[in-house]
């Protein structure tokens, strides 16, 4: 018992011993904390910092507002065009496969594939010694009917009034033909009969004696000679480009063989099919813009021809749109779109599109004030790609021609919200290039 008594006493002396340790460190703290000043000096240095960082705040100036950068564009008044959209292919006008129209040999060649000729230009020769023999015969012949006919000439007189007086009968057939007051069966049925009159009559005893003798025959063998002569030289009927030649010198051909194709391409058209819910208010003149893919341009016509029938499988109808094609920039089968002016609103006050903006379901836009954009909440009516028709101004101001709208980063635009133009777009119309009826 004694130990453990003690042992004990000697932990309460330690624990005594470090207790009185920290209360003379607590002590001496606060002993130097007095040393460095009285307290009056302490609270004034502390008011003095709290006046002075209160002045740096009162001087301090306010952020600078910063502008957005936008650009506008201008409001105008004119013509709104409601546009049909078509689409199709080009085609030319002015194509044709060359056929022999004699037969024989093909002595010559003179084009290839891809070759510009002009009209009359000989494309190819066929052997001609055989249509050269038949044309000199025939003109043999001629000639002797010709001898046949002299030697008869004092045989026969022609009866000049019977022959005046088969014209005016024949005439007076004509006419009463066309009145409707015969029939083409008595027509035919009363023209025999004055015409065998005129022959009693010796109205036609030259054609008579001509037959006869054989000249009228011997004149028609030399002329169609003549002509199959002039066949043996295939000609380009009209000037254009060839293609599919399919024949080489040496080769024997027949009638009606094909040589190869001839293209104008100078003069193209396209052909668009419109769907029937839009063709009630289209007519021939109308402008189009016809864009081609395939270069990238587009093309500022007008439609030349509405089909007077409807495809009834697809309920549409073809229309015909004809243009230049100087440099040869287009081909027959490229695809085509087409923009038709269908509808036309003259006197629309409108806005670019990009000017509008849809805030809680409401049309919106901002116009421009000075260096502010503010809203402007509109009623708007038809519209296309690049015009919206202004109906109404609801609050906000007002909106007139010439006056500048925001066109870009207005997405969040504020109201009163300062702007810097970064450019002014200049207003696009791309059917000004035709003046159209309103409808």
């Amino acid at each position: 018992m004694t130990g453990n008594t003690t042992h004990a006493t000697s932990r309460s002396s330690r624990l005594t011993a470090v207790l009185t340790a920290l209360l003379l460190a607590t002590g001496l703290l606060f002993g130097l904390a007095g040393c460095s000043g009285d307290g009056d000096g302490s609270a004034a240095d502390s008011t003095a910092m709290a006046d002075s960082a209160a002045a740096d705040t009162t001087k301090a100036e306010p952020p600078k507002e910063k502008s957005i950068r936008v650009n506008v564009g201008k409001v105008r008044r004119g013509d709104l065009v409601m546009p049909v959209y078509a689409d199709g292919t080009i085609r030319t006008p002015r194509s044709v496969e060359i056929k022999t129209k004699v037969g024989g040999e093909l002595l010559s060649v003179h084009v290839r594939d891809g070759d510009r000729v002009r009209r009359g230009q000989v494309l190819a020769r066929i052997d001609p010694r055989q249509y050269e023999i038949t044309l000199e015969e025939s003109r043999y012949r001629h000639l002797q009917a010709l001898s046949q006919m002299a030697a008869e000439a004092d045989t026969f007189t022609v009866n000049t009034s019977a022959l005046r007086e088969f014209e005016s009968g024949r005439k007076d057939l004509d006419r009463a033909l066309d009145r409707g007051t015969i029939s083409r069966d008595e027509h035919r049925a009363r023209l025999l009969e004055v015409e065998m009159n005129a022959l009693q009559k010796g109205a036609f005893r030259d054609a008579v004696f001509q037959q006869r003798t054989g000249l009228a025959e011997a004149r028609m063998a030399e002329q169609r000679a003549q002509l199959d002569l002039e066949y043996t030289e295939i000609r380009a009927p009209f000037a254009g480009i060839v293609q599919n030649l399919q024949m080489v010198a040496g080769e024997n051909v027949t009638v009606s063989q094909s040589v190869c194709s001839i293209f104008d391409n100078d003069e193209l058209e396209a052909t668009v099919n419109v769907l029937e819910a839009d063709l009630g208010n289209l007519s021939e003149g109308r402008p189009v813009l016809l864009a081609v893919p395939a270069t990238g341009d587009t093309l500022q016509v007008r439609v030349d021809v509405i089909s007077p029938t409807l495809n009834e499988a697809t309920r549409t109808c073809e229309l015909v749109i004809r243009f230049p094609n100087p440099e040869g920039r287009f081909r027959p089968g490229m695809f085509v779109r087409a923009q038709i002016a269908g509808f036309v609103y003259p006197d629309m006050l409108m806005i670019p599109s990009d000017a509008l903006l849809i805030r809680d379901d409401r049309p919106l836009i901002f116009k421009r004030d000075g260096d502010r954009a503010k809203w402007l909440y509109v009623t708007i009516g038809r519209q296309n790609d690049e015009w919206v028709e202004i109906q109404q101004v609801h609050s906000g101001g007002s909106l007139a021609p010439d006056e500048e709208v925001v066109v870009s980063d207005h997405m969040t635009l504020a109201h009163e919200a300062k702007i810097k133009v970064r450019k002014t777009l200049p207003p696009s119309d791309r059917w000004a290039f035709a003046k159209t009826d309103g409808e």
